[in-house]
């Protein structure tokens, strides 16, 4: 990062933006231009869509933190959400007002409605220009922006690519995984060893934000309430990765959980470690890992939390080394522009130190700010 003086107070491990409501049209190849995602009007208000598909999605969910509730349904016009949504000017302007120095920048989901296509080239110029897009957006600030980079999910090959093409861009500070790099969501390969290779070289976490794509579902039903199944997908990919040697063949490999919550950790590891014990001697005779997989987990997931007072109060058992504080800006779930409110609530009780380590510290030393 640029600037090594920043007193950093307070980091959002995620933060998302938008995608510039042209990107597309302006910038895919001329025989992509009329396949790409675009905003337009419907009646209900203004959503991107996909021309010759039906869907239409409305952003508001994502763009609404700071509106009055009756304001924050899923449908809103283009001219009403906050400009830093997607202009980099505009959202450093927002942080200010939010007291947030920081922050760590994930898709808001425009670059996502390419992932159905079956045109494999078509699909990687939607995510170059993403890509490119992030990076130019955290150059603005690099101080104050770190973006996540979008890993396509076409294959091996594909993936190294990217990495390549983007590990010295400005702003990258991180890899997003969407599904693993051989292209598939349920289970590691060991073709994937590469990229778990090149990721550990550019000393840049993966991240995986809420879950790998097979496991999302955001259906309005008791059974899935948007927030509250979030660290769903969560333990099996911290189970894939360790059972499956990756994090002893790549010792420096960290993998960031974006968005899981933390309170639930100390009860998934407890139960990790007594299976393991108790299934060591039978079926696992033969695998051997170099500690507990609470050993892993502590080490080698840190996690993010929005709102999280359990967590927070057993902060402990989770480990304050691995909890990462975030705004989710400018999602619904955000408290901005009143976000030190519900932190120093939180917090109340917490010592400096570790207040520190959560808010800003463990963010620094994961993703570089100020270093």
């Amino acid at each position: 990062m640029s600037d090594t003086k920043r007193d950093y107070r307070l980091i959002s491990a995620d933060g998302h933006v938008m995608e510039a409501p042209d990107l597309w049209v302006t910038r895919a190849p001329a025989k992509y231009r009329d396949m790409v995602p675009r905003i337009e009007s419907f009646p209900e208000g203004d959503g991107w869509t996909i021309p010759g598909e039906a869907p239409k999605f409305g952003f508001n969910w994502g763009t609404c933190a700071g509106r009055k509730p009756d304001e924050m349904g899923r449908w809103c016009r283009l001219e009403d959400i906050n400009p830093g949504c997607y202009d980099a000017k505009a959202r450093v302007q927002e942080l200010d007002l939010d007291g947030v120095d920081a922050e760590v920048l994930f898709p808001n989901g425009g670059v996502e409605f390419a992932a159905s296509s079956n045109d494999r080239e078509f699909y990687l110029a939607m995510v170059q220009i993403y890509n490119d897009f992030l990076s130019e957006f955290c150059a603005y600030a690099l101080d104050r922006f770190g973006g996540c980079a979008l890993l396509p999910g076409t294959g091996v090959d594909d993936v190294l690519a990217e990495i390549e093409r983007l590990a010295d861009r400005p702003g990258i500070v991180a890899w997003l995984l969407k599904t693993y790099p051989h292209g598939d969501s349920t289970a590691i390969q060991p073709e994937d060893d590469p990229v778990w290779a090149a990721i550990q070289e550019t000393g840049k976490p993966a991240t995986i934000h809420v879950s790998l794509r097979a496991a999302t579902s955001f259906n309005l039903v008791a059974t899935a309430l948007p927030g509250t199944m979030h660290f769903y997908d969560a333990p099996s990919r911290m189970l894939d990765f360790i059972f499956s040697g990756v994090l002893d063949r790549f010792p420096d490999l960290t993998v960031f959980l974006a968005e899981v919550d933390c309170g639930w950790l100390p009860y998934f590891a407890q139960q990790a470690d007594d299976n393991y014990m108790r299934h060591s001697k039978s079926e696992l005779k033969d695998f051997k890992l170099n500690g507990l997989p609470s050993d892993y987990m502590k080490a080698r997931f840190p996690a993010s939390f929005i709102s999280d007072g359990y967590a927070i109060d057993n902060r402990h058992a989770v480990g304050v080394e691995r909890m990462l504080w975030s705004s989710d800006y400018p999602h619904i779930t955000s408290d901005w522009p009143f976000s030190w409110k519900t932190i120093n609530q939180a917090f109340s009780d917490v010592p400096a130190d570790e207040r520190h380590a959560i808010l800003a510290g463990n963010a620094q030393r994961i993703f570089g700010f100020g270093l």
